[in-house]
């Protein structure tokens, strides 16, 4: 019998493997652990048991730790809340969260807004006005438990390539430029994990679109104001202008962009930022007469006769102090007016003059010989009248004093 051709023989072995003959061995399992909250070992919504299958470690380790923190101010209870909302159940892909940030995300909610009022919330849980509260530690939780989410599934950043934009959900629009980096969308990682990134990615679109479309509007704002507060600062150096008149024109400017950009839809939303420092122009120095004309820095005034008393004596910014300790005798009656804006105003006077002080604050405190003057010393639209002392001699001296922002001191003595 004559012997096979080799190319039979291969032919012959592909024909048997086609048909069956050769079974190719199984894949290896996969070494991917995912981290789903257990439906067999559970006692509340399967936190710990998914943590113990997913660490290979007793749950019971998790429970303690989670029943511990919760007596530090509810830190474990809120940890608890977090890793339930986080972590998908197990048999399911999507957690308690996903739906939460895929509504942000279709909704176009800007992530700055939801991060502020995260942060907010987290201060007031987890702050004072001004110090750690009890509940710090959760910081600590929710910073690991994120690092720990954050990190699963994810693939070497190094070896990472964007996916391909596949089709857009029903009601949303891609908003990335032609050539932008995509986010990497690894089908291992949580879904949160990747609607946050597509989130991000979306806003920052829509962000460089909204200024751009803002773009006329903000610079014809900004100039009017530049143009306009260089007017006023003329002005201002030439005759002296109230300090209230540049913080009302800011307002109205800022506020007629913003306007204006909502008429055409295209607002200069960082353009709201100046509306701040604004409003607290405007209450902070309602009603003053200060002008910035005035000057500024610490100014002392000592007359050294009843001639050499001005009526009026003014300063924009910082410390000013009247001493008519050195004047002597006066003659006649006097008004005097000390105008100041913010700082100190300190009056010195002889202990037997005949003066009368007017002390007129907005925002501030009046003290009479380093002593408050009882307990409404401080606080808002103070105004407070200084007697002369008993024994006091010659004409009545009347001295107005009004600070728009700061303290009234009135000290007597030679």
């Amino acid at each position: 019998m004559p012997c096979c051709h080799p190319r039979d023989t291969v032919i012959a072995m592909t024909t048997t493997d086609e048909s069956g003959g050769f079974t190719p061995p199984p894949a290896p399992p996969s070494s991917t652990r995912v981290l789903r909250r257990s439906r067999s070992d559970r006692v509340g919504a399967g936190v710990s048991g998914g943590l113990g299958e997913y660490f290979g470690v007793d749950p019971v380790l998790f429970r303690v730790l989670f029943a511990t923190a919760a007596f530090f101010g509810g830190a474990g209870v809120l940890a608890y809340l977090v890793a339930w909302a986080a972590i998908p159940e197990q048999g399911t892909t999507n957690a308690p969260i996903d739906r939460f940030i895929g509504e942000l995300r279709r909704r176009r909610v800007p992530v700055w807004l939801v991060a502020s009022v995260a942060g907010l919330v987290l201060w007031g849980v987890a702050f004072s006005w001004w110090a750690p509260g009890p509940v710090f530690p959760v910081m600590v939780i929710v910073i690991v438990l994120v690092a720990i989410f954050g990190r699963h599934g994810r693939t070497d950043e190094r070896t990472a390539v964007a996916a391909p934009a596949g089709p857009q959900e029903p009601g949303t629009v891609n908003l990335a430029k032609e050539g932008d980096a995509q986010p990497a969308t690894d089908p291992n990682s949580p879904a949160w994990v990747r609607e946050t990134r597509q989130w991000i990615t979306e806003a920052k679109a829509a962000s460089r679109l909204r200024r751009r479309r803002a773009m006329p509007v903000r610079l014809a704002t900004l100039g009017t104001l530049v143009v306009t507060l260089a007017i006023l600062a003329l002005i201002d150096g030439a005759s002296g202008l109230a300090l209230p008149v540049y913080f009302w024109v800011t307002l109205g400017i800022v506020g007629l962009g913003l306007i204006t950009g909502m008429v055409l839809r295209r607002t200069p939303w960082t353009l709201a930022v100046l509306l701040v420092p604004a409003v607290i122009g405007v209450v902070g120095f309602a009603g003053s007469d200060a002008r910035l004309h005035d000057g500024f820095g610490a100014r002392e005034w000592s007359p050294s006769s009843a001639a050499d008393i001005q009526s009026n004596y003014r300063l924009a910014f910082g410390q000013a102090k009247l001493d008519l300790r050195n004047v002597g005798q006066l003659d006649t009656a006097r008004i005097i007016h000390v105008i100041l804006g913010a700082g100190q105003a300190r009056i010195l006077l002889p202990s037997t003059m005949n003066a009368t002080v007017h002390a007129n604050v907005h925002f501030g405190d009046v003290q009479l010989d380093g002593s408050d003057l009882g307990d409404n010393h401080g606080g808002f639209n103070l105004n407070r009248t200084i007697r002369p002392p008993a024994g006091a001699t010659g004409p009545a001296v009347t001295i107005d004093v009004d600070v728009t922002d700061g303290q009234i001191s009135v000290a007597r003595g030679n």
